[in-house]
């Protein structure tokens, strides 16, 4: 007789219901995780799905997740670098800025003329700078570039690569000329700088404007921050802080932080002192932030500058000390907010320096109707 014995329950497996489909989050809920997700990251999730992969490479979620991570105090930016006669182009972390934490290693020998919302402006070396220049655009996230671009002009000593805010698009300045980027790219002529003449090749960008250190022409005591507006494509001047016992002989030195302007200046008895400019264009704004001591002969040098390049979430500044009549010597320098005490650290001794703070997008050349590839 066949059954169950006491006690015991029927083991047969039971039918298996039908498996339910995961729930589908709207397209836009996706979009709101994502837009807050590293962009590096982010370039790996394209190959999830097809729609993935649309959004991920759309220009105006691109644009939308720049202003996310630059708003974002968790996102670290990194340095940038190249080292003269070298194909390599470098990364590090401005928390220990002496570990590389990657490298490219390009098909031609390169420098860096800018950074700019996760875009890279690199001038292929040639030679030396004289009828023309010959440049790319690259963001190293997506390792999308630009084709070359040649730019003829007559030889001029400043140039600057920076995204005009008024008319969203990104453009370069060299010598006597303003190149905009763009499927309807165009170059232009701009006039020479009002009296004034920059002591500093490359301009710092701030604001939607680019800036440097200039000297008047009718008299050599006298100085500016010379500003280029990229919307309106003119120059203006800007003065300096107020400062009693200034080194009357010394350059000052063009930084950003934080997305303001700041310069570095020199009291006659040997310290350098960090103003910041909290609203663009506003002299009263001017506002001491540190005051940097040095007892170190490493550092007493009368005419070597501070160029300020990053702050941390404790306000310490990582800064490059240079010579701005030669460039012999570059040192990268972290400065305690609470005291001023310098930190020396030998990025290189010899040679040209190119350094930047790098944030990561994803900005292409194609999103500025470029023709691009993998790069």
């Amino acid at each position: 007789m066949r059954g169950n014995l006491l006690g015991t329950t029927d083991k047969r497996p039971k039918p298996l219901s039908p498996t339910k489909a995961p729930p589908i989050l709207p397209s836009e809920v996706i979009e709101e995780i994502l837009v807050r997700v590293p962009a590096s990251t982010l370039v790996k999730l394209k190959i999830v799905c097809k729609s993935w992969n649309a959004l991920i490479s759309n220009p105006e979620f691109a644009r939308d997740h720049l202003h996310w991570s630059r708003a974002d105090p968790s996102t670290r930016p990194r340095l940038i670098y190249s080292f003269s006669d070298d194909r390599k182009i470098r990364f590090s972390n401005p928390s220990s800025p002496l570990n590389e934490d990657g490298f490219f290693e390009m098909d031609v020998v390169l420098d860096i003329l800018g950074s700019c919302n996760g875009l890279i402006c690199l001038r292929w070396i040639t030679g030396y700078l004289r009828q023309s220049i010959t440049i790319r655009l690259w963001n190293p996230c997506t390792r999308s570039a630009s084709d070359w671009l040649k730019i003829e002009s007559q030889p001029g000593d400043m140039y600057g690569f920076g995204y005009d805010r008024v008319h969203h698009n990104y453009k370069f300045l060299y010598g006597h000329k303003i190149h905009t980027f763009g499927s309807n790219s165009r170059t232009t002529i701009v006039q020479d700088p009002p009296s004034y003449d920059p002591k500093q090749a490359i301009g710092t960008f701030v604001y939607g404007t680019l800036n440097w250190a200039a000297q008047a022409r009718s008299n050599s005591l006298e100085w500016v921050i010379l500003s280029f507006d990229l919307a309106n494509e003119n120059f203006c001047p800007l003065s300096l802080p107020d400062m009693d016992n200034s080194e009357e002989r010394y350059v000052p030195a063009v930084g950003a932080l934080r997305d303001r302007l700041c310069v570095c200046l020199k009291e006659k008895y040997g310290r350098w002192i960090f103003w910041v400019m909290e609203d663009y264009g506003v002299q009263e704004s001017w506002t001491k932030f540190i005051t940097i001591f040095s007892k170190s002969h490493q550092l007493d040098r009368s005419f070597y500058s501070f160029k300020a390049m990053y702050m941390t979430e404790n306000d310490d500044v990582l800064a490059v000390f240079f010579s701005p009549y030669h460039n012999l010597s570059f040192n990268l320098v972290s400065i305690k907010a609470n005291d001023g005490r310098p930190w020396q650290r030998n990025l290189y001794e010899a040679g040209h320096q190119d350094c930047y703070v790098y944030h990561e997008s994803l900005v292409s050349p194609s999103h500025l109707g470029l023709p691009s590839f993998h790069y």
